[in-house]
C-alpha cells in the first residue's frame, strides 16, 4: 500500500504510514449487488413456501371452499377422499355441522401439512 500523502510504500493492512504517520485510507470494500427490482421499483420478493414446495394459505383456501381439496392439493389423497366423504356425509345427515367440523380440520390440517409441521397419510 502506498501512502497518498507521501508515497512511501507501506505494508498490506497498515493504518498508518511508517514514513510520515499519515493516516492510509483502507481500500474500499467491493460494492454490493442492488437485488433486481420490477418495473415498479420494488425488490421481487419470493412467495412464501415451505419444506414441502406447497404454499400453505392456498391449501387452506381450497380447503375453505370444499374440504378435501387443500389435501388433494398437497399430494395426500387418503386424507383428502375421507374429508371430502365426511363432508358430503355431514352435510347429508347432520345439517351441516359436522360439515363444519370437517371444514375447519380440513383447513387447519392443510395448512400444517403445507408448512412442513404435520404429515401425509
Amino acid at each position: 500500500m502506498f501512502c497518498s500523502k507521501c508515497g512511501a510504500d507501506n505494508a498490506e493492512g497498515a493504518r498508518f504510514c511508517a514514513k510520515c504517520g499519515a493516516a492510509i485510507a483502507a481500500a474500499a470494500p467491493a460494492p454490493v449487488a442492488a437485488p433486481p427490482t420490477t418495473m415498479r421499483g420494488t425488490a421481487d420478493v419470493p412467495s412464501v413456501t415451505s419444506p414441502t414446495g406447497k404454499t400453505p394459505w392456498v391449501a387452506v383456501v381450497l380447503s375453505f371452499f370444499l374440504a378435501g381439496l387443500g389435501q388433494f392439493y398437497n399430494n395426500d389423497w387418503k386424507k383428502g377422499a375421507l374429508m371430502l366423504a365426511g363432508w358430503v356425509l355431514g352435510l347429508m345427515f347432520t345439517g351441516g355441522l359436522l360439515t363444519i367440523a370437517v371444514s375447519i380440520w380440513s383447513m387447519v390440517d392443510g395448512h400444517q401439512v403445507a408448512s412442513g409441521k404435520g404429515k401425509p397419510w
